[in-house]
């Protein structure tokens, strides 16, 4: 998870607005080092940061609120990066060696026996980072509830993100082995397969001429755009068969990068209205977590 990322969603931020929290922070997880570093903390504008900020720079020069620290430190993180678990424990069980007994003394001591929450995001089976919730009271059972739906509104989110973005260099892959076949053919017979007549498609009622560019079902005329045409001719070239978001979308658009899959389902929905226009029945179909198929 990318710092860029975990800052422009705000996520300590909301989380101390949107729950009961009065102060939280975010926490990344990198498996590789087994190290977690705090990335992002709400309540950055406030006189008690500030406060606390200059009172740990007086003490400690160089002090930075972002901090790195393994993911062993204590049993409260531990837990949380290494078991999976959420953790409702104090404050200071939270800093118990990730800040020095002398920074604690100094300017945390009035804040070690308020009480923390941790939640756990979890991605694909593996944690990539917490939330910390702090508060001067314990959290009730509402609360921590509250804290956790939170936590799972932020796992949706960035899962979604994150397979968006996985789409997106998948289909820019494609892209450039297209790029990369086509610079490789000496004599130019990429090129001309695609310019070579074709033969017109069709499916049950609809009639799709690449000669005329044009598109009908029954003996209505579809007046598709051209990137509905190109959709309409990939799925009637492979009717039956369902096609991946990233087969379809390295097809229809080939030349173009960082296409996203909302693209595709606008698209979709489209051309859905212009071949459901006058109550025909639905041909193309979604496959769940693949993508579509055509189909009666």
């Amino acid at each position: 998870m990318s710092r860029d990322l975990i800052i422009h969603n705000r996520i300590a931020r909301l989380a101390a607005d949107l729950t009961p929290a009065a102060f939280a922070c975010l926490v990344t997880f990198d498996s590789e080092s087994d190290s977690i570093t705090v990335v992002s903390v709400s309540g950055i504008s406030t006189p008690l940061f500030s406060q606390v900020n200059n009172s740990a720079r007086r003490s400690h020069g160089g002090w930075v609120p972002s901090i790195t620290v393994g993911a062993a430190a204590n049993i409260a993180l531990e837990t949380i990066f290494r078991n999976k678990k959420s953790v409702s424990a104090t404050v200071g069980e939270f800093i118990d060696r990730v800040l020095p007994d002398s920074l604690i003394n100094s300017t945390f001591d009035q804040f070690t026996e308020q009480y923390c929450t941790g939640i756990p995001i979890i991605i694909d089976d593996e944690v990539c980072a917490a939330i910390l919730y702090a508060s001067s009271v314990k959290f009730t059972k509402p609360q921590v509830s509250s804290c956790q739906a939170f936590a799972d509104k932020v796992t949706d989110s960035l899962s979604r993100l994150f397979a968006e973005r996985k789409l997106t260099e998948q289909i820019e892959e494609l892209i450039e082995q297209r790029r990369q076949i086509q610079t490789a053919d000496p004599i130019g017979l990429t090129q001309r397969n695609h310019t070579k007549p074709l033969s017109p498609r069709t499916f049950a009622d609809i009639h799709l001429s690449l000669e005329t560019q044009t598109a009908i079902r029954g003996e209505r005329e579809l007046n598709l755009t051209r990137r509905e045409f190109d959709l309409l001719d990939t799925f009637l070239q492979s009717a039956g068969t369902a096609l991946s978001r990233v087969q379809i979308i390295s097809r229809v658009w080939a030349e173009r990068n960082g296409v996203s899959s909302n693209v595709l389902n606008v698209t979709v929905k489209n051309l859905r209205d212009k071949l459901e226009a006058a109550g025909e029945s639905r041909v193309i179909h979604s496959v769940r977590a693949y993508g579509y198929i055509l189909k009666n």
